[in-house]
């Protein structure tokens, strides 16, 4: 008895042991791989929603060139995480209403500013969730030689 029970308790043990390897593996699995705005993370429709946001909501306030120029924003934010830029830009943008456009304005917006900085587009939008743009860092576009 006392052996069916010792038994027992390390098969319970090694299916506890496998239950966690599973959910580790399940949440790996979920984790978006490390990218960067060299990736194609934007497509060109987004892009082009973007443009027309800030020509229409930005342009009031503020020049492409502080973004994209030598010494702008984007390069003081090289290497960041780029969910720290879309959230600053959602929770402070437009200074006079900020957080009044929709989440995915925002990202179309940032979008654009991307392309003018030189970042290719993709096959997809650039998306809203903190988890995928935590997964993204901010990078400048390919040189040659780079």
């Amino acid at each position: 008895m006392q052996r069916n029970r010792m038994t027992l308790e390390r098969i319970g043990l090694a299916i506890g042991v496998l239950g966690l390897g599973v959910v580790g593996l399940a949440a790996w699995a979920q984790t978006s791989p490390p990218r960067t705005l060299r990736d194609g993370v934007f497509s060109a429709a987004q892009v082009e929603r973007g443009r027309e946001h800030f020509e229409t909501i930005c342009m009031n306030c503020h020049e492409i060139e502080e973004f994209t120029g030598v010494g702008a924003y984007l390069e003081e934010v090289e290497g960041k995480r780029l969910w720290d830029t879309f959230e600053y830009v959602w929770a402070e943008m437009p200074e006079d209403e900020p957080a009044s456009l929709d989440p995915e304005d925002y990202a179309a917006i940032l979008a654009y500013i991307f392309s003018v900085y030189g970042l290719p587009t993709g096959g997809s939008d650039l998306p809203i969730d903190r988890q995928s743009l935590e997964a993204i860092t901010i990078t400048g576009p390919s040189l040659p030689g780079s």
